[in-house]
Order: structure tokens, then sequence, then C-alpha cells
């Protein structure tokens, strides 16, 4: 991995980026958390008449609308990568190319994670 991707995640890591938006839609989405149709059936089975406030004030998952265009951008990004589009150095911009490194390692952190549960669970 280039020095500059590893550099841009440690920075998250140490809490510099935490409260950036970006890195908080990330992370929701690598851990599943985003608000699907079984999560809103449950809210409104659960709330009632307040579904709509529950919704809105909701920690545990992030609505899919809420997720920001250019996070959006990104990982369409990521996922033409991961199919093996053949980007070229300079199709992206350097700050794109650095995002992209973040996108992969907190979907792939994601990943190995699950893998590493299902090997523990398997003992």
């Amino acid at each position: 991995m280039p020095i500059g991707m590893s550099a841009n995640l440690a920075v998250s890591r140490s809490g510099i980026l935490t409260d950036w938006p970006l890195l908080r839609e990330l992370q929701a989405v690598a851990a599943g958390r985003l608000c699907g149709p079984e999560e809103q059936r449950r809210c409104r089975t659960e709330s009632g008449a307040f579904a709509a406030w529950a919704c809105s004030a909701c920690e545990e998952y992030l609505r899919p609308e809420a997720l920001s265009p250019w996070t959006r951008h990104l990982l369409f990004l990521h996922r033409l990568r991961q199919a093996g589009y053949p980007f070229r150095a300079n199709d992206l911009s350097l700050e794109t190319w650095l995002l992209l490194g973040v996108v992969q390692d907190i979907l792939e952190s994601r990943q190995r994670g699950r893998h590493a549960q299902r090997q523990i669970d398997g003992i």
C-alpha cells in the first residue's frame, strides 16, 4: 500500500478525523448499519405513530439517503476498481486516490473482522 494511504488511515484511527462525516458514513456501510426495509418495518412496528421521529433520531442505523454524494461516488469508484475497471494513474486526482485507499482499508478491515469472527465461532 502506498505510504500516503496508510498515513491517511492512521490519522483517522488516531482520532483526528473521527468527526469527519465521510469516515462515519464509511464505517456505517462497512458495519452493515444502513437502514433497510427490514429495519424500517421493525421501527414502524416498535414506534407506531412516532416512527417518523424515531427514524430521524435513530443512532443505530444510517438512512441510505443520508449518505453524502461524495461517499456514494467513492463507493461507486471502489466497486468499479474491485470489478477490475482499468483506472490509470491520472484518471483520478491524488485526493481521490487517497480517499479510495481509506474506503478500501475500512471495508477490508471489516471483512477481515468478519472472517476472524467466523474462525472464532468455529472453535
